[in-house]
């Protein structure tokens, strides 16, 4: 039987009814030297492809203006995502990486998939947990500054910014995929208003 965990704003129905497309990577079959590219190709992809569903017309600026603002924030989200995935993903497991985008109304949904093993899910429950719990700006700040002291690549300014900067809902989703198995997969959902 499968348990599943929600934390945060995760909808089941998004994915379900409103999925564009996804891109699966199987991370372990591309060198280390030539990930960082694919991400940056996967990235670009996606927001070229979510770009084209908001059209721009000649005669009005404004459609400019929110084309390359949802843009900026899809390949900025995107970008984190698929990074998060690579430096966590659970290299023991030929499991790949998913992303895919969901358009829903004025709802733009950005969604990673990846494997991860136990000690980092822990570490991402604890930073749930108390993102869910803190004032965001207070919380962004206190994560600025404990990156700068750690000199930290793991600050989960990425998430934070989500929040700040894009007024994006977060939410997760922890499913245990084989009952006789330990893999355990995060999806993690990123929603964002296109208005």
């Amino acid at each position: 039987m499968n348990q599943n965990q929600i934390l945060g704003n995760f909808r089941d129905d998004i994915l379900a009814d409103y999925k564009l497309f996804t891109l699966e990577l199987y991370v372990h079959a591309i060198s280390r030297v030539r990930r960082k590219q694919t991400r940056y190709l996967s990235v670009a992809f996606m927001t070229d492809y979510i770009a084209n569903l908001f059209p721009t017309h000649e005669d009005d600026i404004h459609t400019f203006e929110r084309q390359l603002k949802i843009k900026s924030a899809a390949t900025y989200i995107t970008n984190e995502l698929l990074e998060n995935c690579v430096k966590f993903h659970d290299n023991r497991l030929k499991h790949p990486i998913k992303i895919s985008s969901c358009l829903q109304e004025n709802n733009l949904v950005l969604i990673a998939i990846n494997c991860v093993d136990h000690a980092r899910l822990d570490k991402l429950k604890a930073f749930v947990d108390e993102l869910l719990r803190s004032d965001v700006n207070e919380f962004y700040f206190r994560q600025l500054e404990k990156g700068a002291e750690e000199n930290s690549e793991q600050s989960q300014l990425g998430f934070l910014s989500m929040t700040n900067d894009y007024s994006a809902k977060l939410g997760w989703k922890i499913e245990t995929i084989n009952q006789n198995s330990e893999l355990k997969t995060v999806t993690t959902m990123v929603q964002l208003t296109t208005n």
